[in-house]
């Protein structure tokens, strides 16, 4: 099998054997894939080695017909792009997920989109905090681990503004019978409310929607660690 001119973006990459690489690419048509680059780190006669550029739209060519492709060829569509600041680490962390948590050959061209509009932002400006929630929201929707906010898991019974809810990932919303706003878990109904109609502007939403999906977030990871999480923590204390 052989695929040519496919668009897709670059995830994540690790030395392999001399003068390859092992490459994870999130493309348009065949989801997330792994693929050899055989000789992409070997020098030309110039002495300059093939560059794989993240954040940066390509066409890739590969072929193989087992799970793990040959990538032939890679060609940026554009000018590279190079994160700079806080944009660095959103890139990161929005690959990470990509990389860990999406099942190969399994295309999700909704979120290609949504990824390529935010990788065009990302170059230009920072990603505001609202987007980026909106991803995480949609990635789960496209794995199946959609956020169901509109009702009461147990009973059906629609979220009340003035009451307070746990979330429970793979079950979803359960009423907190003692009520009491101090707890650490819960959520008002009027931030789910709010949140389930996308309305992220008030900061109590963002800040639930933040708590939120990374509760849910990290129950699929399974105990998988986020390097994007930890480097993003050292790089706040060394300036502060």
């Amino acid at each position: 099998m052989r695929v040519e001119s496919e668009p897709g973006f670059i995830l994540h990459t690790i030395p392999y054997r001399e003068t390859s690489l092992l490459v994870d690419i999130f493309t348009l048509n065949h989801g997330r894939l792994r693929c050899v680059a055989k000789g992409f780190r070997k020098p030309n006669k110039k002495g300059i080695a093939k560059t794989l550029f993240p954040y940066t739209e390509h066409h890739f060519q590969w072929q193989g017909r087992g799970e793990l492709k040959t990538l032939t060829q890679a060609d940026p569509i554009q000018a590279p792009v190079f994160l700079k600041q806080e944009s660095l680490f959103v890139g990161l962390y929005i690959n990470e997920l990509l990389y860990k948590l999406l099942h190969q050959n399994d295309p999700h061209q909704s979120l290609y989109e949504f990824y390529r509009q935010l990788m065009t932002q990302q170059s230009t400006s920072e990603i505001q905090q609202p987007v980026l929630r909106r991803f995480e929201m949609l990635l789960l929707e496209e794995l199946g681990y959609g956020l169901v906010l509109d009702a009461e898991a147990e009973t059906g019974q629609a979220v009340s503004a003035d009451s307070l809810y746990y979330y429970i990932p793979d079950q979803g919303l359960k009423l907190i019978q003692d009520q009491i706003a101090e707890n650490l878990h819960a959520f008002s109904g009027a931030d789910i409310m709010a949140l389930c109609q996308g309305q992220l502007e008030q900061q109590s939403v963002l800040r639930a929607a933040k708590k939120l999906t990374r509760q849910v977030i990290d129950f699929y990871l399974d105990g998988k660690e986020l390097n994007s999480r930890e480097l993003y923590r050292q790089h706040l204390l060394n300036n502060n």
